[in-house]
């Protein structure tokens, strides 16, 4: 790949960026998407469910955004497991009492329709909340079938959860 010399400059001559590339100081005076801040959290403790409506489980985090205008980047990585075949197991994210997928949806699931299924998962999101008050934000699952239990962060997976906060746009 070829070095490109703007103006005609030498590399070591460079000492402002050519016009039209905008800067940090600019981006910081209003322009949105600047990450204000990030937390995580973990746990190994697995949830077993046969309910056919969403539980909580220990992937778990709080946020208190800045501004009504933010935006939080929810980030869930762990395990699904359906425990039999034909089962179907059901993953998704709430913010408080509020399913971020919408209604009774989700965001990810796993089903083995002969054999049992334990797979990776990883769910993300962007969520206008319109909140400067503290937020928490969970993983819940729920079963396919009532009388068969599923399991989310199975197999001593350490599942963690990640929320950013985005200036507003």
């Amino acid at each position: 790949m070829a070095i490109i010399k703007p103006n005609n400059n030498t590399i070591s001559a460079i000492t402002a960026l050519p016009n039209g590339i905008v800067s940090s100081a600019a981006l910081a005076s209003g322009v949105g998407g600047k990450v204000l801040q990030t937390v995580t959290a973990s746990s190994n403790t697995n949830t077993d469910t046969n309910s056919t409506s969403f539980v909580a489980t220990q992937i778990t985090a709080n946020i208190t955004p800045s501004a009504t205008s933010s935006k939080i980047f929810v980030s869930v990585c762990s395990d699904i497991d359906d425990i039999a075949n034909g089962v179907q197991a059901f993953a998704t994210i709430y913010r408080d009492s509020t399913n971020l997928a919408g209604g009774n949806s989700n965001f990810g699931n796993c089903m083995g329709a002969d054999s049992r299924v334990i797979a990776p998962i990883s769910m993300t999101t962007l969520d206008s909340p319109s909140s400067t008050s503290q937020l928490t934000y969970k993983a819940y699952i729920k079963s396919g079938s009532g009388s068969t239990t599923v399991k989310f962060n199975n197999q001593d997976v350490e599942g963690t959860i990640v929320l950013m906060e985005i200036a507003g746009w």
